[in-house]
């Protein structure tokens, strides 16, 4: 039980003291005038919100609310979660280890939701405690699942799914990356126009490596073909786009004002994460008919992909940034549909190949 609860609490800790010196350190750079603590206030809030938490924000004459996470520490939590799961599976007691790390991710969530309350910030309590719950809670019995020997195996289909959108995922990364390469002189421009200063700049920075898994979220939608909206009378997407003034951000400087000739092959990189991925189900031994198969391979992606957008998008300022991100609906119908298709194709033309049990047996 001690070994989940540390790792129940790591698993919190780490992404708050990262937000936590970057609000520090933000607090130091504007002269620390005035009291520290309101700086460490705003990091609750801000892992708070990279956790899906809903916060209002009681600024005099424009009050908003965030809705869209910058999924960046619900990331680094899910990822300790998993290793936390893996290392309760090695314990005489599984299950209390679980159990202590999900008592303990309770408890930091209470604690950073009193300290990110304030005169300015409301977080909603319940999701304070519930959303983070919940990631941790299946992210270690997904690590407490696959290190536990004899557990039942997760159906071929729903494991080809979660493959397609990883690769999805991963193409979507790549291209950003590229993007960002590609536009860096406006990347740069936003930068210095900002004046922010040497810590500033640091600072505003490392907030945007966390908000890093959005973006390539984002990114994953608009090969789908589903587009992201900017705010209201901004978009970008594949066939269409229109983008008007956008915030100071430096990597928004990376996005396309308008879609190039060869926009709509991006539609190829789902198609091929289907083919893909159902090619390398069929290599490790699957055995399921095309159809099934590729049915609920793009039925578990578009789920899946549709829950990440959902998280990712909504409200992020006041006035016509209400409404930023792709539609949530949209992006899981067109992701289905462009990952489903070719998995079938693939699982009809390759033929199973040997079981691992099987091939370590005619290897002998």
């Amino acid at each position: 039980m001690v070994v989940g609860a540390v790792d129940g609490l790591l698993g919190v800790a780490l992404p708050f003291a990262v937000l936590a010196s970057l609000a520090v350190l933000a607090w130091a750079g504007l002269g620390g005038a005035e009291a520290w603590t309101p700086s460490v206030s705003a990091a609750a809030d801000a892992w708070l919100i990279g956790h899906g938490v809903d916060v209002r924000f009681a600024v005099p004459g424009s009050p908003f609310t965030v809705t869209a996470a910058a999924l960046g520490p619900a990331l680094i939590t899910a990822l300790c979660a998993v290793r936390a799961g893996r290392r309760a599976a090695a314990t005489d007691s599984p299950l209390g280890a679980w159990v202590a790390g999900l008592v303990l991710t309770v408890g930091a969530a209470v604690v950073l939701l009193r300290l990110g309350t304030s005169t300015v910030a409301a977080p909603v309590a319940w999701q304070a405690v519930a959303w983070p719950l919940l990631i941790v809670g299946l992210a270690s019995l997904a690590g407490l699942r696959t290190a536990r020997p004899g557990s039942r195996p997760v159906p071929a289909a729903v494991r080809t799914g979660v493959a397609a959108v990883l690769l999805l995922l991963a193409a979507a990364a790549i291209a950003l990356t590229v993007l960002l390469l590609a536009r860096f002189a406006s990347v740069i421009a936003l930068d210095e126009s900002l004046d922010a200063g040497p810590i500033g700049g640091l600072v505003l920075t490392c907030l945007q490596i966390l908000a890093m898994p959005t973006f390539v979220v984002w990114a994953a939608a608009w090969l789908v073909g589903a587009g992201v909206t900017l705010g209201t009378g901004s978009a970008t997407g594949a066939f269409a786009g229109q983008i008007g003034p956008l915030p100071a951000l430096p990597v928004l400087g990376a996005v396309p004002v308008a879609p190039s000739a060869w926009a709509a092959a991006a539609l190829l990189v789902p198609v091929l994460a289907g083919f893909a991925a159902a090619v390398l189900a069929r290599r490790a031994g699957t055995t399921t008919s095309a159809v099934p198969l590729g049915a609920v391979t793009g039925l578990v992606a578009g789920a899946l992909l549709g829950v990440l957008v959902a998280c990712s998008a909504g409200a992020v300022g006041p006035g016509r940034f209400t409404a930023v991100g792709p539609d949530a609906l949209l992006t899981a119908g067109l992701c289905a549909l462009l990952v489903g298709l070719p998995a079938m194709l693939g699982a009809a033309v390759v033929r199973p190949g040997p079981r691992p049990s099987e091939a370590d047996e005619a290897a002998q």
